[in-house]
């Protein structure tokens, strides 16, 4: 069975009763099983903090509420780089930090009296239950895989690696990093699961800066366009331009105008189903690709006919900051499938009449 281990740091005796007294029943009618680390003094909480985590239930003050020292709990999950969920739990919802919200894996703020002990471990159980804090905590998977790629692969080319260090360390750890990571996507692509929406983009973008499958809009009327100039194009040389003097961009038309006309005319459920795969599949046309919509983009079907090319002068005063970025998986096989849309020749039909003849008489 799972078992989801829980940091609470709550100094009045009477609130870890009533949470342990919630603990027990939640456990029992629901069969999950929790375990509970309770803290009572910053000091207490600093010391039994670690990455071993998967939630933390912390108040504000402590110490006969001389002052916030939660945050300092709080601060210390940052800084230490920990991967921990938290949850504020306080009387005193007022003297949270908000500065703190994008830096933290803030649940939310709760306050006493108005939220339940129940509705707190439905939500820590939730995140839990993704395989968020399996995945990446601390002793989570990457943390496992990356000592194997540092055990079998790195250690034994150390010497090489060495010297590339010597050369420029830089570089060479930015080499090491790629290394990594090249591993970890060595094991992702042996797995053949269907990929969920949210996988097909990275939002919001590691970087401001464009790059092949950058998701821009225009500052007039929010229309998207997907950037599909090739990577060595897009290389920011010394005097802060790009090797190429123009950005290639592909028109995002809406969803919906596409899907309604691939559908019109069809009545039956059945093959309104089938079409609809062949749509997601990208096998309805050769110059439609399907991007799928999520909370943070609307989606659509890029069109491989309605192109632009734009200096980047004019396309930084008529574009936006790109706000998504298309996973490095899926933009080679839109590249791909855009070169093959416009690398396609055909050839003349040749008459077959005797070649059927022969086979038929």
């Amino acid at each position: 069975m799972k078992k989801l281990r829980l940091l609470i740091v709550e100094d009045i005796e009477q609130e870890l009763e009533s949470f342990r007294d919630d603990l027990e029943d939640y456990t029992r009618e629901k069969k999950r099983d929790i375990e509970l680390v309770e803290c009572k003094t910053l000091e207490e909480a600093l010391d039994k903090l670690d990455n071993s985590f998967d939630g933390a239930i912390i108040d504000l003050k402590l110490a006969n509420h001389r002052s916030n020292e939660g945050i300092q709990v709080v601060e210390k999950i940052r800084e230490s780089f920990f991967r921990i969920p938290i949850a504020i739990f306080t009387g005193n919802p007022g003297d949270w930090n908000h500065n703190l919200n994008e830096k933290t894996m803030l649940i939310d703020v709760f306050t006493k009296g108005e939220t339940g002990y129940y509705e707190l471990l439905d939500r820590f159980w939730e995140i839990y239950n993704t395989g968020l804090t399996h995945i990446m905590g601390g002793r989570g998977l990457i943390e496992q895989q990356l000592s194997e790629v540092f055990l079998k692969n790195l250690l034994p080319q150390i010497q090489a690696w060495v010297s590339y260090g010597a050369e420029d360390s830089e570089r060479t750890e930015k080499a090491l990093l790629r290394y990594a990571l090249n591993h970890l996507f060595q094991l992702l692509e042996e797995d053949e699961e269907r990929c969920f929406p949210e996988e097909f983009y990275l939002y919001p973008p590691v970087s401001e800066e464009i790059t092949t499958g950058s998701i821009v809009k225009e500052k007039t009327n929010n229309q998207p366009f997907v950037v599909l100039s090739p990577a060595c194009d897009l290389v920011i040389r010394r005097n802060g331009e790009f090797k190429t003097d123009r950005i290639l961009l592909v028109e995002i038309e809406k969803e919906n105008d596409i899907v309604s006309a691939a559908l019109d005319g069809i009545r039956q459920n059945r093959r309104k189903k089938d079409r609809l795969k062949i749509i997601s599949n990208n096998n309805h046309t050769d110059y439609y690709h399907w991007l799928p919509k999520t909370d943070f983009f609307e989606g659509g079907f890029l069109n491989f006919r309605k192109l632009n090319t734009l200096n980047k002068t004019d396309f930084d005063e008529r574009f936006k900051t790109p706000s998504i970025q298309i996973s490095p998986f899926f933009v080679k096989d839109i590249v791909s499938r855009f070169s093959s849309f416009y690398a396609r020749q055909g050839q003349p039909d040749i008459d077959s009449e005797d070649f059927i003849a022969y086979y038929i008489t």
